[in-house]
């Protein structure tokens, strides 16, 4: 397994490209279904985030010692992803805003990877030794694993304000 810090970042965008695949495919009657792959969705996007905004972007910062180096100012955060991910999680399949709030979460989310992988993470090849790669792959694997996650429990399928 390459610890190759834009290897593994690659490697987790291919599976939230599958997970969207999988919440896109599913049968709009199943809201359990549904409400379970929201969830898996806002997980996996939550500690990706959280990566890219807490470890990567100040490991690559704080290499390159230069807050104008395009490598630097190519990065950007994923707040919106984040708020958006609190929207979704806040409703269930059975509210009328779930289906709008999970589409522009899932369009946000895939234009934020494919600017990461066109524009940013070719910089970061340029501008940063295979090693340093390496050691921030090795710190983000290391993190993953006690990075936080959104709150517990599965996307609710009641009605936002409803009781369930």
């Amino acid at each position: 397994m390459s610890t190759d810090a834009i290897v593994l970042l690659k490697q987790e965008h291919k599976e939230l490209l599958r997970l969207f695949k999988e919440f896109r495919a599913a049968d709009p009657a199943d809201r359990a279904g549904r409400a379970d792959a929201a969830q898996h969705i806002v997980h996996d996007l939550t500690i990706h985030s959280y990566l890219v905004d807490e470890v990567l972007h100040p490991a690559v910062s704080a290499l390159l010692r230069d807050p104008a180096h395009p490598a630097v100012l190519g990065f950007q955060d994923h707040r919106a992803i984040d708020r958006l991910c609190e929207e979704v999680a806040d409703r269930g399949p059975a509210d009328p805003g779930f289906d709008t709030g999970m589409a522009a979460l899932l369009t946000a989310a895939v234009r934020q990877m494919e600017r990461e992988e066109r524009d940013w993470f070719p910089l970061l090849r340029a501008a940063l030794r295979r090693k340093d790669l390496q050691d921030i792959g090795l710190r983000l694997l290391a993190v993953k694993e006690t990075a936080p996650r959104h709150p517990p429990g599965p996307v609710s399928d009641a009605p936002q304000g409803a009781p369930g």
